[in-house]
């Protein structure tokens, strides 16, 4: 969920994607080469993400995909909501809510940065669930735990600026 100042902005997705619900994140995996992306389109975010100069953040999808049920995607334009760098925040379940359910365990977290983890079928529907890992794993990870409610086991991080860029590996 988008929390605080937020941007809606459109991510095109190709016909034929993976279905996307409203509240699903949409990513790029695309590059570039002499200023050329790889890729145009978005898809449903189907790895723990986002790491800088990996793939790149879309935003929270504010629709489901069309058509809206059942069938095949056709393309379309989904509306998207980006958090404004440093100042919206993204707020989910963190991955084990039992290590951050004291408020020692939370400040133990604080300013880590982290990503959010992609799991394919840990849904209580059987499919994507999507929650904030509360361990810091590498330093190209580019979401920052602020803040967080242990009794709801959920963790609200900012986004960095970066996490907007296709390819974040500025040598020609």
């Amino acid at each position: 969920m988008v929390v605080g100042p937020s941007a809606t902005m459109p991510c095109r997705v190709a016909a034929s994607a993976t279905r996307f619900e409203a509240g699903e994140p949409l990513y790029s995996t695309a590059t570039l080469s002499a200023g050329v992306a790889s890729a145009n389109t978005f898809v449903l975010a189907a790895v723990d993400f986002v790491t800088n100069g990996t793939n790149w953040f879309g935003g929270i999808a504010l629709k489901g995909a069309v058509p809206y049920s059942t069938g095949t995607l056709t393309a379309q334009q989904a509306e998207c909501a980006r958090p404004i760098p440093y100042a919206g925040r993204l707020r989910g379940t963190a991955e084990t809510k039992a290590s951050i359910d004291t408020d020692a365990e939370l400040l133990a977290i604080l300013q880590d940065t982290t990503r959010v983890d992609y799991d394919a079928t840990g849904a209580t529907d059987g499919g994507e669930l999507y929650t904030i890992k509360q361990t810091a794993s590498v330093d190209t990870d580019l979401f920052t735990i602020v803040d967080g409610n242990i009794t709801k086991g959920t963790l609200d991080v900012l986004v960095d600026p970066l996490a907007y860029r296709i390819d974040n590996d500025y040598a020609t």
